[in-house]
Formats: C-alpha cells, structure tokens, sequence
C-alpha cells in the first residue's frame, strides 16, 4: 500500500517543507527537524520523509554540513554552490563503447546544466595525472574517470584518487572499481556476463573453450572468474594453457605488431581448442587474425565468441557470433547521478551501481 502511495506523498512532503522555507518558517542556516520528526508530523513513512530532503537537497534548498547531523536551509551566499563544470576522463571517446558512455554522462548533465570537459585517457597514468594536477588549480566540481588499465593497476590507480582527495574533489568510477578503494561507481557486472556466455557455449556443446584476457583490471578479472565458475558449474577446470593473456594496450595501439604474433603463438601452443571466447573487441580482432594464421576458419573449425559488442564488424562470422552489449549509456547516466547527488550531498552512504549487459547469442 505504503509503495503505490509514494510518490504522491513524497510530492506533497517536498513541497510542504519547501513552502514553509520559503516563507521562513526555517532562517538560512537553521537545522530541519529530524527526518523520523518530519515523517510522523505528516503522518508518512521514513522512507518518504528521506526522500523528500534529499531532492530538496539535490535542488540546492537544503544541505548536510560535515560532522553535523540533520539537514539544514542552505545559506544564500552558498547558492551559488550548484556543480557547473564535471571533468570526465575515459579510455577512449572514439569508440563505439567510449562515446555511448559519455553520452550517458553529458545528457544527465546538460538537463541539469552542468558542462563536461572530456579528457581522453588513451590508457595512459602519466596523462591522466597530468589532467588531475589541472583540476587542483581549476574550477572543476568533481570527477568521472574510469580507472586506467596499465602494469600496476590497482596501486596506481589509487594514487590518482588520493590526488582527487587531497584537494577534496568529489568523483566518481565508471565501467571499473578500484580493489580496497571504497568509492562511488557505476559499472557494468562483468562476472555474470561471462559466466552466461561461457554456460551458452557450453550448451552448444564445446567443452575445451580457449580464453582471450587481456591486462589485469577489475573488468577482465571479473570476466575470467565468470569464466571460470561456469566451467566449475560444468564439471570442467579451465587449464592454464587454454587461458590467453595478452597486453591488449600494445595490440589497439599497434594490431599487427609484436603482441599479435606473440598471441598467435599462446593460440598455437594452447590447441588442441574448439572455441575460443575473447574478452573485448581488440584481443577479438587480434585472435581472429591469430586463427586464421594458424590455418583455422573461425566459426567452422573453431567457435569465436566475444564478451564485448563488435564494433562494425566486416567478416559475416563476427557478426553472428554470441557476445554481450554492454550497458554503456546507462552506465554514464548513472555515474553523472551518482556525482551529482554525492556533491548535494557529501554525507551520505557511497553508491556502487552494478548493471546488467544484454546478451546476443547469435546465429
């Protein structure tokens, strides 16, 4: 009953409050009573009294003050205090995930009005700490950036955020999380993604199933657990040798380099396989053209599937393979929320949104 009623009551408690504020009932400054005090004065649930501050909190009418519990009239002179410029930094704007992400990101800004400086990433530490010793100096109200994929992940990636909170600049994570860091993101649940696709392989009967990874990263740590917990569930163990890793960085950079015939040689060395799941577009494109060295028709003599959308794919047997489509829009708009809520509102509870992909099974 409470929940069909929510949303009327919650509209009539925001602006039962936001009347008595503006008719100042409650001075700038002045503490609100507690949201258990709100909730039996209109006879609502706490829920509802909850919800009602924090969009009066998101429209800049009220505010949280550090070490002080409650909510309380913003102060006229902090008005002004709205997010107006969020700096986003990503691996690479030109793809086709890249740019649907950011997409996500500038659409939730531009409804509110806050702009977007974007800051290609390339996958590259010393470029993004460039950009965040920019910020300490500029008038960026916080950050979206997703993790950079490198040698050292984890530690590297926590000296970027200590940069941030050094200067007190709020961010928030998109697409990957960062081990042991308790921090706002938005990501997509890459363990169970794989683990799906892998069990549909296995449905269609291949039982010795190579896997392409690339660098460490939370992302494709997750995808190869997925990977792996499906062939547990099978009765199967995924030998070390079928599992391929690859630096995916060195092969979008370079396709036909070095890293592609060291991957041809882990594919050679890794047969006998009879399907082999690459976990992005890149270690894809390189496996396929590995395979083909190797004499093997992909889609005929071995499976392919990728956990990744293929972007614009040119060879029939790509486009019908089994892969995922990631929630990459969704996951910008969600991470633009997350920030900006987390600006209204610096004290409440960390968000860590986790996303469904959808999956293709193909042809």
């Amino acid at each position: 009953m409470k929940t069909s009623e929510s949303p009327l009551l919650y509209t009539k408690v925001k602006e039962a409050l936001r009347a008595e504020i503006l008719s100042g009932n409650y001075s700038p400054g002045a503490a609100l009573p507690s949201e258990r005090a709100i909730a039996e004065a209109q006879g609502v649930s706490l829920i509802t009294a909850k919800r009602a501050l924090s969009d009066l909190i998101l429209e800049g009418l009220l505010e949280r003050l550090p070490h002080r519990k409650g909510a309380f009239v913003k102060r006229r002179e902090a008005a002004s205090d709205k997010p107006k410029l969020i700096a986003v930094a990503i691996d690479d704007v030109r793809d086709s995930f890249g740019s649907k992400m950011l997409r996500g990101i500038e659409d939730y800004f531009w409804d509110l009005r806050i702009h977007t400086l974007i800051c290609n990433a390339d996958r590259d530490f010393a470029k993004v700490e460039e950009y965040f010793r920019s910020f300490l100096s500029s008038s960026v109200s916080g950050v979206i950036f997703a993790p950079v994929i490198d040698a050292g992940y984890a530690e590297r990636n926590r000296r970027l955020v200590a940069l941030l909170d050094r200067a007190a600049i709020p961010y928030t994570l998109i697409d990957r999380y960062v081990p042991g860091l308790l921090a706002n993101y938005a990501v997509a649940n890459h363990e169970e993604s794989a683990r799906q696709l892998t069990r549909l392989l296995l449905e269609r009967g291949y039982r010795r199933i190579a896997l392409a990874r690339g660098l460490e990263c939370t992302s494709m740590d997750d995808r190869e657990a997925g990977y792996r917990n499906a062939l547990a569930e099978a009765g199967l163990v995924a030998g070390e040798a079928l599992v391929i890793r690859a630096n995916d960085n060195l092969l979008n950079r370079d396709p036909e380099g070095g890293e592609a015939d060291r991957l041809a040689g882990l594919l050679e060395a890794a047969r006998p396989f009879d399907c082999l799941l690459a976990l992005n577009d890149g270690l894809l494109r390189a496996s396929h053209r590995g395979l083909l060295r190797l004499g093997l028709e992909p889609g005929e003599d071995v499976g392919l599937a990728s956990h990744g959308e293929v972007e614009n794919p040119a060879l029939p047997c790509l486009a019908s393979m089994p892969h995922f489509v990631e929630p990459s829009y969704e996951m910008g708009w969600e991470a633009a929320k997350i920030l900006v809520e987390y600006i209204a509102d610096p004290g409440r509870s960390i968000v860590q949104k986790v996303l469904k992909s959808r999956l293709v099974p193909g042809a």
